[in-house]
This record gives structure tokens, C-alpha cells and sequence, in this order.
């Protein structure tokens, strides 16, 4: 009952035969307001189909036609508009079922306001794409940063066997909407796919780390190049916005960002981010992540107590016959920084 009496945004559908605007809602909506009625939102973008052909999105030829529409009232209203002579085609998405509870699909006032956003941006005409839910994986959601959808959130769709990666809007599980127009450089990303291993393999990059440890080599040297600072802006469009539940993954993540702001020259945002590493170094327990923190501030503020801490916990690997990766790395970046600042022992 009280589902019933309940104002949402429910999805309506029609028939894939019918053509043309949805007339009747407006006549409905009008004839309400005329006699003073409950009134309704409602909202019938135009829908076309996109497919991909030779790995290029592109849309179909077939005739516009809407086969959802958005109404935003109560069950119980709906019911009313759908007697009506002129409503009768509209239904309601079979009900789902969560535990004991069961409803009509519907969406919230926010992932309504996002669907709407995208829709003006096309101009009210929606390419509409429905992934198989076995070839297409949800993965990183992103924030549009430049272009007509700017602030728009979206998810990173990767399709297997093609390499490439398009961001989609979805909307509340079940309707994906592709920003065809959107590019790299164009979106940062808010949080990370957490399936499996995914973030920290994200973060355990050693491309990106090893072209920043080389940037920073520059850096000390007064000689900085475009490239670099290209690098460095990257890396912030990239990882700035994450959030990181564990210590492990801040420790990867703040190692990333440091050198990132050191080579920009962002005095204010390294002075933050140091603050942030020297609240979190008491709380690590593992020795890697505390020594990957420590060579990363010493490497970036050529501070004699950071030294004194890497050095305190890297050379004692040194003596391993066959140190680990990442003990090997460290080892080596740390001799890299007493060079470049001047501090060979």
C-alpha cells in the first residue's frame, strides 16, 4: 500500500511498433491541470539504437521511436492514466523482487537528473545502447571534465577482444547510455572497479611510476620538460579524486601524487599531501608501504629526516641475496635521490 502511494520516477514502456511523440501523457497532463487534478512530471526523450560496426559507434537507420518513458507520480496514478482510452499502451517493467519486498522499476530523483543532463546534451535524442550483460563488464566510474557533458558521472565499459574502452552513462543497472563524443583527457576518474585484484593493480603500475621517478630526475636538475609536466597532469586526472579503503592502497596511491604535484610546482597541494603521508606513515604496518612513503617524501622535499627513515628501512634489504621486486625498486630509487640531491654516502 504504501508502494502504491509512493511519488517516483517509474519506467514506462510501449510497444516496439508504436511511432511518434507521447501525445497522450501531455493531453493527460493538460486536461489535469485544467481541472485541477494531481498533476505529473513526465519525460519521453527520443530514443535511437547505436550498434558498433568496424569498432566505431554508430547509429542505425531505423525509424526514431520511443519505447521508454519516464513519469514521475505514484502507482496509484498511473493506474488511473493507463484507463484512459488514450494511455492504455503504456505498462509498467515487470515487478523485481528484493528479499520480501517487490516493486516496479523506478529511478531515483538523482540518477533521473543525470539521465536528463546527458539527454540535453544530445539535444533530447538519446543513443540508447543495452550491453550483454556476459560480454561487458561495469569498471571504473569517471567524471566528465571538459566538453557538453561536463560533471556528468559515468562508468568505463571495457569490451573483450577489442582494446578499447567507451564511457557510458548508467542508469540504475539496466539502461547504459554511450557518450559517444566524450575523450581521453576529457574525464577523471572518481573511483576504481574493485572487482578482484583490479585497484591494486591499477596502483602497482610501474610504467607510470618508473616515467615519474624519471620526471623527478629532470626536476631536481632545474630542467623539467612539457612532457613531464603532460605526465604529471595525467597523473592527476588519473588518480587525484580516488578514495582507498586500505593503507597499502593509499601508500601506492600518495606515492603517485607527490612527485605528481612536486613536478607540477604546487607548493599548496604538496604541502596537503604531505600532511596527508605523515598522518598515515604511523598506521602502516607493512614495511614496503612504509619505505615506499618515506623514499617518496624524501625524493620530494630533499628533507634530512625522511632520508634518515628510508634509509633506516631500505638498507637493511640491501644484504638480501635476491630482494623482491619491489625492495629492489626502492633500493634503487632511493640511491637514484641521494645522487640527484647531492647525498651519496
Amino acid at each position: 500500500m504504501r508502494n502504491s502511494r509512493a511519488v517516483r520516477w517509474y519506467v514506462l514502456a510501449l510497444p516496439s511498433r508504436h511511432r511518434g511523440a507521447a501525445k497522450g501523457l501531455q493531453a493527460e497532463l493538460d486536461r489535469r491541470l485544467r481541472n485541477g487534478e494531481p498533476a505529473f512530471e513526465y519525460f519521453a526523450p527520443t530514443y535511437v539504437e547505436v550498434r558498433e560496426e568496424k569498432g566505431v559507434w554508430v547509429k542505425t537507420a531505423r525509424p526514431l521511436l520511443y519505447n521508454y518513458v519516464f513519469v514521475r507520480s505514484s502507482e496509484n496514478e498511473i493506474y488511473k492514466m493507463m484507463s484512459t482510452a488514450g494511455l492504455s499502451l503504456y505498462s509498467f517493467l515487470p515487478r523485481v523482487r528484493d528479499g520480501k519486498r517487490e516493486y516496479y522499476p523506478y529511478l531515483s530523483d538523482e540518477a533521473m537528473e543525470n539521465l536528463r543532463w546527458v539527454a540535453r546534451s544530445y539535444a533530447d535524442i538519446v543513443p540508447v545502447y543495452t550491453p550483454e550483460p556476459k560480454r561487458l563488464m561495469k569498471g571504473d566510474r569517471v567524471r566528465i571534465t571538459e566538453g557538453k557533458f561536463k560533471n556528468a558521472e559515468a562508468t568505463v565499459i571495457s569490451q573483450p577482444g577489442g582494446g578499447r574502452k567507451d564511457i557510458m552513462v548508467c542508469v540504475e543497472n539496466w539502461l547504459w547510455v554511450p557518450l559517444l563524443h566524450v575523450q581521453p583527457g576529457q574525464y577523471e576518474i572518481i573511483s576504481l572497479n574493485t572487482d578482484n585484484m583490479h585497484v591494486y593493480t591499477r596502483l602497482n603500475n610501474d610504467r607510470l611510476f618508473g616515467a615519474l621517478h624519471e620526471a623527478m630526475q629532470r626536476h631536481h636538475a632545474g630542467g623539467a620538460t612539457s612532457e613531464d609536466r603532460a605526465l604529471a597532469t595525467e597523473t592527476l586526472q588519473q588518480y587525484a579524486n580516488l578514495r582507498m579503503d586500505s593503507d597499502v592502497t593509499r601508500c601506492k596511491l600518495y606515492a603517485l601524487l607527490l612527485p605528481a604535484y612536486t613536478i607540477l610546482g604546487d607548493q599548496e597541494a604538496c604541502s596537503r599531501m604531505i600532511g596527508e603521508i605523515q598522518g598515515l606513515l604511523p598506521a602502516v604496518r607493512a614495511e614496503q608501504s612504509r619505505a615506499l612513503l618515506s623514499v617518496t617524501l624524501y625524493g620530494c622535499t630533499d628533507n634530512c629526516i625522511y632520508r634518515e627513515q628510508a634509509h633506516g628501512i631500505v638498507d637493511s634489504w640491501r644484504t638480501e641475496e635476491r630482494p623482491k621486486k619491489i625492495k629492489a625498486q626502492l633500493i634503487r630509487r632511493l640511491d637514484d635521490y641521494d645522487e640527484w640531491l647531492g647525498h651519496r654516502r
